[in-house]
């Protein structure tokens, strides 16, 4: 008559019989049974976020929260480079929050793009841009309102002005968020697939 291992209180059997169900339990987790780890964005990679973008103040200049996510490739700079730091490593449905200098935004406030020029010239620019089809208005919270166009390169360019007279006006080609640390809140929607 055999003898149960179990129940004869054979201290062999049962070391045996718990590295066995040891190496199931490890056999079935390496077999799929955990969740797929998800690969974070690398360069060339092709994202949607969705974003939040404030000045340190806390006072909000641009969101797409609401609308259409940003699809953009990470590495070929159309967008700032801050953002596309930020998103490297990033997974779907996480969020993150950045601070982004002007040196990796929209550039440093360079002076040298401040003049005084005559009125005149001025409007004559700007209906040479209109009539082109490039001439955009801007509005940003805390900085103000000027024109935005589109230059022959496909570079964007930008004019404010101040302290206008009958004939002469202050002049500033800055983009107008140059010189300003920005703070973005993004999320990673989703890492788009070839033929998804």
């Amino acid at each position: 008559m055999k003898t149960n291992p179990l129940t004869t209180g054979s201290r062999g059997s049962v070391v045996w019989l718990t590295a066995a169900l040891l190496i199931c339990y490890a056999f079935l987790l390496v077999a799929g049974c955990s969740a797929p780890v998800q690969e974070g964005v690398k360069t060339n990679d092709t994202v949607k976020v969705r974003y939040t973008a404030s000045f340190q103040d806390g006072m909000i200049f641009d969101s797409n929260v609401n609308s259409t996510p940003l699809e953009f490739t990470v590495g070929s700079r159309q967008v700032i480079s801050g953002i596309e730091e930020a998103v490297l490593g990033m997974t779907p449905g996480t969020t993150k929050i950045v601070t982004i200098p002007p040196e990796k935004g929209y550039g440093l406030y360079n002076k040298s793009l401040v003049f005084r020029v005559n009125q005149a010239e001025v409007n004559e620019f700007l209906q040479g841009q209109e009539s082109k089809g490039t001439l955009l208005g801007f509005q940003y919270p805390g900085i103000g309102s000027g024109y935005r166009w589109i230059n022959s390169d496909g570079s964007p360019g930008y004019m404010r002005f101040s302290n206008a007279t009958d004939t002469m006006v202050t002049v500033d080609l800055n983009n107008p968020l140059a010189g300003q640390d920005m703070v973005f809140e993004i999320t990673l929607v989703e890492i788009v697939h070839p033929g998804t």
